[in-house]
């Protein structure tokens, strides 16, 4: 399960280095801080509520215990900067395997804001813009540079600083694929190759180290198949990335684990992609109508996201 969940986060982390790349390019900082800040903060907000005035009593009554609202109130507050720095509610989960945490997701979104105030920060001003694809590429290798030499001479043991370069890495990756996308080539036997390389710097616990680009290309890769569909109208993946943990942690309360994997995995995917259909079509869309609220457009050399080219 951990080879799973951290694979995700940091392929999470390669596709919004690529997409928040071409939206700091479109837009002015204050722009595009604001366009983030909307995309991610509202339903962020709405899901410390859901968690303490939802989830939170269910699983109370669930494990027989009163519920307390004071450290609900708190959970809300003191997470409420993105940074979680409460990670329960006293006197629920105390019964399964992953006690305490209600939300183990979340941790990564204040990394991801950082992420774009950085980048954001990185690519001001038209000179910089028009050499990005040559200044984003170096900012990745310091950034790897960085956190090798934090793992090795300068042995730095904070989980906060070793995570922050990590998903920096990776974030960087997505970033550099963008600004050099016109020159990349996409052909299966690349995107096999690419996942070999990243499997076996994974099992040769290198993976954190050397395996951002070839976990880049073959998330990108897979994101410039071309289909249509409902997730074409209807993004729910940042709703399913919020709620599936509180889902999953609710479900063991309940018992379902002893359903079977197969069951209890297709139960939590239907309650997760309700709620996360339910965020995008009642808050998260909606919100979208205020991303240009007070803003003037900018265009610059990189009016139109870049797009891989494919052999014919």
């Amino acid at each position: 399960m951990e080879f799973v969940s951290g694979i995700a986060v940091n392929a999470f982390f390669v596709a919004s280095g690529y997409l928040i790349a071409g939206s700091r390019i479109r837009a002015s900082f204050f722009r595009f801080l604001w366009r983030r800040a909307l995309r991610i903060y509202p339903a962020f907000i709405v899901c410390l509520l859901v968690l303490a005035t939802g989830f939170g009593p269910l699983a109370a009554l669930i494990e027989g215990r009163a519920y307390q609202w004071d450290s609900a109130i708190s959970y809300v507050f003191q997470n409420s900067l993105l940074r979680i720095q409460q990670r329960g509610i006293d006197g629920t989960l105390t019964a399964v395997p992953y006690e305490i945490a209600w939300n183990g997701s979340l941790w990564t979104l204040y990394f991801e804001f950082i992420a774009y105030v950085l980048l954001g920060l990185l690519l001001t001003g038209a000179w910089i813009q028009k050499r990005a694809a040559i200044i984003v590429p170096v900012a990745f290798v310091l950034v790897v540079l960085a956190r090798f030499a934090a793992l090795g001479p300068l042995d730095v043991s904070t989980s906060f600083y070793l995570s922050g370069l990590r998903l920096a890495g990776y974030f960087l990756a997505g970033a550099v694929l963008y600004f050099l996308a016109s020159r990349i080539i996409l052909r299966p036997s690349y995107t096999l190759l690419a996942l070999v390389a990243y499997l076996g710097l994974w099992m040769v616990d290198g993976a954190d180290l050397f395996g951002q680009l070839p976990l880049a290309y073959l998330v990108l890769s897979i994101g410039a198949i071309r289909y249509t569909g409902f997730a074409t109208k209807h993004d729910v993946s940042y709703g399913v990335y919020i709620y599936a943990f509180p889902v999953q942690q609710t479900l063991v309360l309940l018992g379902t684990a002893s359903w079977g994997i197969a069951a209890n995995s297709v139960l939590t995917l239907v309650i997760t992609f309700a709620l996360a259909w339910a965020s995008w079509t009642y808050l998260e869309r909606p919100m979208l109508a205020f991303k240009d609220l007070g803003s003037v457009s900018r265009l610059g050399r990189f009016g139109k996201p870049p797009e891989f080219e494919s052999p014919r």
